[in-house]
């Protein structure tokens, strides 16, 4: 039995992405699992799989993320002269950005393009139809693509003079 057209769910490319990491995950779990104990290491491979697993449900959209949106993002921008930084879990790029801006990252607006789809629409518009993570929307309204802590900062700065 087939769905009508009108009732069939549209997954975005963020949600692919995101199906597509947990999978990935999920399966190197289920290797590693077989690899171990083709190896007599049952516990090792155990542990490899819950490790896989918990990392699945991170990348997964079934998990809630708690971050904020890219419109409530964008009005704490306009009004406050916040900085916004979109990002993505499991990007090194924006694992190296949030801990190198871990003692001002309360300052910061984090929007997590997998959890907002028009957050994902609004970096692909900037940065010419890629989903380039991290981007940040600077205070006078300029975007970097893969900005460096020291500009972040230096924005920042800027604001408390």
């Amino acid at each position: 039995m087939t769905w009508p057209p009108s009732r069939v769910p549209q997954v975005s490319r963020s949600q692919r992405a995101r199906w597509r990491h947990a999978v990935i995950w999920a399966a190197a779990g289920a290797v590693l699992l077989l690899v171990a104990g083709a190896l007599g290491h049952f516990l090792v491979g155990a542990v490899g799989l819950l490790v896989s697993l918990v990392g699945a449900w991170v990348a997964s959209p079934l998990r809630a993320d708690p971050s904020l949106t890219h419109w409530d993002a964008q009005q704490r921008h306009v009004r406050d002269g916040a900085i916004v930084v979109y990002w993505r879990p499991g990007s090194l790029g924006c694992l190296r950005l949030r801990s190198s801006l871990r003692s001002v990252s309360d300052q910061i607006l984090w929007v997590n393009v997998w959890a907002d789809d028009e957050a994902a629409a609004f970096v692909r518009d900037v940065n010419g139809g890629a989903e380039i993570v991290p981007t940040a929307i600077l205070r006078n309204g300029d975007a970097l693509c893969h900005p460096s802590p020291d500009a972040v900062r230096a924005d920042l700065q800027d604001r408390a003079a």
